[in-house]
C-alpha cells in the first residue's frame, strides 16, 4: 500500500487529510510534516485484514529521511555558494588600483606608466623580436632580445616611437616573434592592465573586472597580480 493510496473510509474523518494535501499541491512540494501526516492518516485508517507491510512501511520511512536529507544538503550548499561568493568580492575589491595580466596581446599604455607584458616562449626561443602597433595597425616600435629565452620573458614599452617622441594613450598590440629549433614561429605575447573597478558577481553571474581602456574581464582568467 503507498501513502497516497485512498485512505478515506470516513469522509468527514479525511476532510483534514484532504485538507492537507490540498495545501501541500498548491506549494508545489511536500514537507517532512506532511509527510508524516499522510502516513499516520494512512495507518489510522487501513484495512485490519491487509496491514501495511512492514518492509514498505521502512520503505516509506526511508523515503521520507532521503527527502529530509536532501532539503538540507540544498540548504547547505546554498549557504557555502554565499560564503564563496561574499569572500570572493573581499577578493576582488583588493584588486581595484593594481595590475594583472590578462589572456591577450592588447593592452592600453599611458605616457605615465607605458605598456608591460610577458613574451611567453614556452621551452626556449632565441633571438626575439617585439614588435608594437597601434589601433590602425601601424608599427610604431619594435626591440630586438637576441640571446636564448625560457619561460615568461617580462616586457615594458615607455610609450614613444623609435625617434623618442611619446605616443597617444590609447590601446597598442604587441607581437613576437622568435627562433624555434632554428626556425622562425611567432610567439604569443600578454598585457597587464590595471583595474579601475570591479563588478561584483552573484551566484549565476561572474565577478568581473574592469580594466582601465580596455573594459571587463572575468576574475577568473586573470592570470597573475602586481603592483
Amino acid at each position: 500500500m503507498s501513502i497516497y493510496s485512498d485512505i478515506g473510509l470516513n469522509t468527514t474523518k479525511t476532510t483534514s487529510a484532504a485538507s492537507t494535501a490540498a495545501n501541500s499541491t498548491k506549494s508545489n512540494s511536500l514537507s517532512q510534516s506532511d509527510f508524516l501526516s499522510l502516513l499516520t492518516t494512512q495507518l489510522s485508517y487501513q484495512d485490519p485484514t491487509k496491514p501495511v507491510d512492514n518492509a514498505e512501511m521502512v520503505s516509506q520511512m526511508a523515503q521520507i529521511s532521503t527527502v529530509d536529507g536532501i532539503t538540507s544538503l540544498n540548504s547547505s550548499v546554498n549557504s557555502l555558494s554565499s560564503v564563496v561568493t561574499s569572500s570572493q568580492a573581499l577578493m576582488a575589491s583588493g584588486l581595484v588600483g593594481q595590475k594583472v595580466l590578462m589572456p591577450t596581446n592588447t593592452g592600453y599604455m599611458t605616457s605615465s606608466e607605458g605598456l608591460s607584458g610577458v613574451l611567453a616562449t614556452g621551452k626556449g626561443a632565441s633571438d626575439l623580436k617585439v614588435t608594437v602597433t597601434d589601433a590602425s595597425g601601424n608599427v610604431v616600435y619594435e626591440e630586438a632580445m637576441s640571446g636564448d629565452h625560457t619561460g615568461n620573458v617580462p616586457f615594458s614599452w615607455d610609450g614613444k616611437d623609435a625617434d623618442g617622441k611619446a605616443l597617444p594613450d590609447g590601446k597598442y598590440t604587441v607581437k613576437v616573434n622568435g627562433l624555434v629549433d632554428g626556425k622562425s614561429q611567432d610567439l604569443s605575447a600578454l598585457t597587464y592592465g590595471k583595474v579601475s573597478s570591479v563588478t561584483l558577481g552573484t551566484s549565476s553571474t561572474a565577478t568581473t573586472l574592469n580594466i582601465n581602456g580596455l573594459g571587463s574581464i572575468e576574475l577568473s582568467k586573470i592570470l597573475e597580480v602586481t603592483s
